[in-house]
């Protein structure tokens, strides 16, 4: 059975805004740079840096450490915690002598995904991290510099045939350098590093302007790390198709009759705007959080139970086992605002399943219809 609801009148919208206004938080600051029209239902991935090295107690690490620190902490990373992004990672050995910086010189980045641009990465740089040895590598690899809004932009046209290629991310053919921020802006197209050098200027609306994407990354308080997967389409990906059943085979009057009482007996579950799972650590162990940003906290009151049951008692598909084996279990569900959110322990204290679990579209829980 499908229940209607009415979509937020323009009051409704303006109590979201005015009761979510979104904290000085590293992720939040992101949104402030990502463009509202530039993006079709954009995937956010985020890392704080300063947090996932404060959690491995090699916080102190930077390119400037001898190279087994380093890989040490890299290791550590690998083993125990989990990165929505992490730019250059695997380039770690060679990064900082072909660049001048390496991942372990961020307190954060992001790495923002859609389907109009290719991936643009924002990262923010240590503080007293001196650009100038990045400025002199671009340099001497014969990148141009130009200015925009305020940033200093290094470009290069793509050659796949050059040295360098391999030793970092493709999106270093076009970096932006904001010096009052410390941040840096990569991507391979160079329209994608206007575009967000524009909506920090002021020309374009940011995603922070979004109240139902300021409200999923509250509902996050200021993880680790974290994905962001946005819009109303965003359910779809999650949601199971029985008619699937079918590819190669000519139904007969008894498998059809099986899909009907299938498709019965699913739950009707609304879209939602929103889809933000990060995790923290409490008491020394990660705790994950899973929540889904509504229209109204009507339609999250009503898809709370279903999901929550699915989430509970639901199978991978992936892995053909129960998604409390594989991924996390629930501690808690409840609605908050206009959203449910799960606080949920990752299996065998590892966040990473939960990124898995998203990035393997294998949440049957999340899906609607």
């Amino acid at each position: 059975m499908r229940y209607v609801i009415g979509t937020l009148t323009a009051v409704g919208v303006l109590v979201l805004v005015l009761l979510t206004v979104c904290a000085e938080t590293p992720l939040c600051w992101v949104l402030e740079l990502v463009p509202i029209e530039e993006l079709s239902e954009p995937t956010i991935q985020f890392t704080n840096w300063t947090k996932i090295k404060s959690l491995t107690g090699l916080d102190f690490v930077t390119s400037e450490s001898p190279l087994d620190f380093r890989i040490a902490l890299a290791r550590r990373i690998s083993e125990d915690q989990a990165p929505g992004s992490a730019f250059a990672l695997m380039h770690l050995r060679e990064h900082a002598d072909t660049w001048g910086w390496d991942t372990t010189d961020l307190e954060w980045e992001a790495n923002i995904i859609s389907r109009k641009i290719p991936p643009i990465y924002i990262l923010k740089l240590r503080e007293g991290f001196d650009f100038a040895l990045v400025a002199a590598r671009f340099e001497e690899r014969g990148f141009v510099q130009t200015e925009s809004y305020g940033a200093r932009v290094f470009t290069h046209e793509i050659d796949l045939s050059l040295d360098w290629v391999k030793t970092t991310e493709f999106s270093i053919h076009t970096t932006a350098y904001i010096e009052e921020e410390n941040l840096l802006l990569l991507s391979s197209y160079l329209g994608a590093v206007e575009a967000f050098l524009a909506t920090r200027a002021g020309e374009t609306l940011p995603l922070s302007d979004n109240p139902h994407v300021q409200a999923g990354v509250e509902n996050l308080n200021d993880p680790a790390a974290a994905i962001l997967l946005i819009g109303a389409g965003t359910c779809g990906g999650f949601t199971a198709s029985p008619i699937l059943k079918l590819i190669g085979e000519i139904p007969d009057e008894e498998t059809i009759a099986e899909l009907k009482a299938i498709i019965e007996e699913s739950p009707a579950l609304f879209p939602y705007w929103v889809l933000a799972a990060g995790y923290r650590y409490e008491e020394d162990r990660p705790v994950g959080t899973i929540a889904f940003q509504y229209d109204s906290s009507e339609a999250a009151e009503i898809d709370l139970s279903p999901r929550r049951a699915l989430a509970e008692a639901g199978m991978s598909s992936a892995y053909e086992r129960p998604i409390a084996e594989v991924y996390f279990t629930v501690l808690t569900a409840k609605v908050e605002g206009s959203a449910i959110v799960l606080t949920v322990a990752p299996v065998n204290d590892q966040p990473r399943r939960l990124f898995r679990m998203l990035l393997y579209l294998d949440a049957p829980f999340a899906g609607c219809g």
